[in-house]
């Protein structure tokens, strides 16, 4: 058993080299992606101003889930980052890039959240968005990032969950006459848990606020979702109302953009929770494992006005990399075999010249090969080999005795067993490459 004081706050990890070295190669697959798509990185601070995320997220967010503090010798509040977008949008409104703008971000984020299967209180977010423009073109290429996302990790078994705001809108108005942004915004945080705790019981807490007939209204909205993509949009053309007019539209394009639209349903149960989405939203999920939502974003063209005074539209979609991560590695899709980055380790013996050792070193990294060296001769090769096949590296250069006596070193790959006798360190790169 570990001891507490040894033990990361509650929510956070440490990462083992070979965790850390399968986290950095999912992150640059990743990243190539979004480069492929024509995308440029930005960084943010982890510490924003507490004006800066103030009234950007909602209740819930503001009252429980975000790292809120003052420093015992400032009079300012500050808060750690919740998430990419707002960061993005005070960026944005600083900068003032040449729009359409595309980015990207892979960083980390910070929710006082209940840790769980695929949940942590400090995570990785992989962010892509487009700033300044409207078009559902633009919605259907973060989508298809994603579907590339997930073919590129071999998930077969996954569905994007599509909905829009704009739609949301029009039914709970104009069907339900939920008018009062506050209760309008409390319900969507409720079905936003459907997920988690099941039709009854959001239907359950829904009654508690509206009413009986006002929620059997919504489980019948709900119902629909069993329909087919066609059947939905036809249901929707139907209720003769303008957002829901401009929301059909929308995702009638999205999907005739999309590189996969049969990868896409529609899903009128979907809300997202965070109150700045405008437009168009989504998750993907896998079939399994149960893990939740693996990306999801949308459109939130009112966001970055509040940083910037004037009205910028913008889209965008987060990649839940911890998720991704931990699914890929529940269904071998992923395997934390590589322990480290050293592809070839020096064996000397206790009596040979260090400084000669280290020049070998010196020039093996010349040549742009990783060298593992040690810092201490040993008493027989048997060890070092031993001490490299531990750390995971795979080939071995011996200098012992005989070596240097008939100037040669003794190549070894230490998984295939093999051995031979080169005389020059270029050797090296031919055989390990």
């Amino acid at each position: 058993m570990v001891k507490d004081w040894l033990l990361p706050p509650k929510g956070s990890r440490d990462f083992p080299p070979e965790i850390q070295i399968l986290r950095k190669e999912v992150f640059e697959r990743i990243e190539r992606i979004f480069q492929k798509y024509g995308f440029d990185p930005i960084e943010t601070p982890i510490v924003e101003k507490w004006e800066t995320l103030a009234g950007k997220y909602g209740e819930e967010a503001e009252n429980r889930l975000i790292w809120r503090f003052k420093l015992p010798y400032s009079n300012r509040e500050f808060g750690l980052r919740y998430d990419l977008t707002v960061p993005l949008a005070r960026f944005v409104a600083r900068f003032r890039p040449k729009l359409p703008f595309k980015r990207y971000h892979i960083g980390r984020v910070f929710r006082y959240d209940e840790p769980q299967k695929g949940r942590y209180r400090e995570f990785w977010q992989c962010d892509v968005d487009i700033v300044g423009s409207n078009s559902p073109l633009a919605d259907a290429e973060i989508l298809d990032i994603v579907i590339d996302v997930f073919e590129e990790f071999g998930f077969k078994n996954f569905v994007i969950k599509l909905n829009d705001r704009r739609i949301l809108r029009g039914l709970f108005e104009k069907e339900l006459e939920l008018k009062n942004k506050q209760i309008l915004f409390k319900i969507y945080r409720i079905i936003d848990k459907l997920d988690k705790i099941g039709k009854e019981k959001v239907l359950k807490e829904i009654r508690e606020i509206i009413g009986n007939r006002k929620s059997e209204k919504i489980g019948e909205l709900l119902e629909k979702n069993k329909l087919d993509n066609e059947e939905i949009l036809e249901y929707l053309e139907s209720v003769g109302n303008k957002n829901v007019e401009e929301g059909v539209s929308s995702i009638s394009k999205i999907l005739e953009f999309s590189k996969a639209k049969e990868k896409i349903k529609i899903d009128l149960s979907l809300v997202r929770g965070l109150d700045y989405y405008t437009g168009m939203i989504y998750e993907a999920i896998v079939e399994e494992p149960k893990i939740g939502s693996l990306s999801g974003g949308g459109r939130y063209d009112n966001l970055i006005e509040l940083f910037a005074r004037e009205k910028i539209p913008a889209v965008g979609g987060s990649i839940g990399v911890e998720r991704l991560i931990d699914a890929g590695l529940e269904l071998g899709l992923l395997k934390a075999e590589k322990k480290t980055y050293a592809k070839i380790g020096i064996i000397y013996t206790k009596e040979i010249d260090q400084k000669f050792v280290k020049k070998i070193a010196d020039e093996l990294r010349n040549l742009g090969i990783n060298t593992y060296l040690s810092f201490n001769g040993i008493r027989n090769i048997a060890d070092g080999i031993k001490d490299l096949e531990k750390r995971g590296i795979r080939y071995a250069l011996i200098v012992g005795k005989r070596e240097v006596e008939n100037k040669y070193f003794t190549f070894q790959d230490l998984e295939e067993r093999r051995r031979s006798e080169i005389e020059s360190l270029e050797e090296v790169k031919k055989l390990i490459s």
